[in-house]
């Protein structure tokens, strides 16, 4: 099983290239067909680009230490509705994920709702 392994690793060259020409067409034939598959799943769903573009601001704003919690609250917080993560407003909250949620959600809305979608809190990626 290791010298099988071992094997894997000398098909390819340091620059990322397969040994065999043959592997390295499938490779790129893989790589133009996932690339064409991802662009046609971003052009079905314009609301992604707008939930990833108010995440990044909302980490590059509040800066967080720890970005993997930052981005479960960010995130819950859309699952769960903003107005079901806390019944106060989440302005008050102290948690400034939520916080930016809550103002993402409300961006997301407005730009489904001016591209003629359903202007329903966008989900949460599945798990």
């Amino acid at each position: 099983l290791r010298l099988c392994a071992m094997a894997d690793y000398t098909a390819y060259e340091t620059d990322g290239r397969m040994h065999d020409a043959e592997q390295q067409e499938k490779l790129e034939l893989r790589e133009e067909e996932l690339r064409q598959e991802h662009t046609k799943y971003l052009q079905e769903h314009p609301e992604l680009r707008q939930v990833l573009n108010d995440f990044m601001s909302s980490v590059l704003l509040h800066r967080p230490e720890h970005v993997f919690d930052f981005a479960r609250d960010y995130f819950v917080a859309f699952k769960r509705g903003v107005d079901e993560a806390d019944a106060s407003d989440p302005q008050s909250t102290g948690n400034p994920a939520i916080a930016a949620a809550s103002a993402a959600s409300a961006s997301a809305s407005a730009a489904m709702a001016a591209a003629g979608e359903d202007s329903a809190t966008p989900a949460a990626p599945s798990s």
